[in-house]
């Protein structure tokens, strides 16, 4: 049995139920020894899509967010969508050499080896308080490193929202900020 298959909760509702399945779990990908969740089948699905994003919507419509950023790669499809239902700007990190002009940069260890983060100056004011989009929580380093990237633009860092949470990893004890997510397993 897998991840998904071992830990799989009844939700309160059937709208997440639903979705919870739509998740697929691939064995030894990108390496040998590694499992991965692939949430892509919910993102195909525009009635699921829209479940998830307005779950993100309710949770953070009280919570006086300033600004929304994603984390490559679907970070980039989330952060906007509930950029856009909160009204609010939606600002993207990606990795090195990817973004134009002045980046601050932040390297870091995830599940698979090191990388480098950016984010461009001056597109988060200072103050703001900021929620992190991805799709799932692992070891948290990929979260940490965006964390690092918002206080470096001297805004603070509110929550990191996923769809999928790996408690057994322990990622979110990395974190400043609490975790919001939709699963966890």
């Amino acid at each position: 049995m897998g991840l998904l298959s071992d830990a799989k909760a009844k939700q309160p509702d059937r709208d997440l139920d639903s979705i919870y399945d739509m998740m697929v779990e691939y064995q030894d990908f990108p390496k040998p020894g590694k499992p991965f969740v692939d949430v892509f089948p919910i993102l195909r699905d525009p009635q699921a899509l829209q479940v998830v994003v307005n779950r993100f919507v309710d949770h953070l419509r009280d919570k006086q967010v300033d600004v929304i950023v994603g984390l490559e790669a679907r970070g980039f499809v989330l952060g906007p969508a509930v950029a856009i239902g909160l009204g609010i700007p939606f600002v993207p990190i990606r990795k090195k050499n990817k973004l134009p002009g002045d980046c601050f940069s932040v390297s870091y260890e995830k599940e698979y080896g090191p990388d480098v983060l950016e984010i461009q100056k001056g597109s988060i004011p200072p103050g703001a308080k900021v929620v992190t989009m991805d799709d799932v929580l692992a070891t948290g380093g990929t979260a940490q490193a965006a964390e690092k990237l918002i206080r470096m633009m001297e805004a603070v860092p509110l929550e990191t929202n996923v769809i999928l949470e790996g408690k057994i990893l322990k990622g979110a004890d990395l974190l400043e900020a609490p975790v919001f997510s939709l699963f966890q397993i």
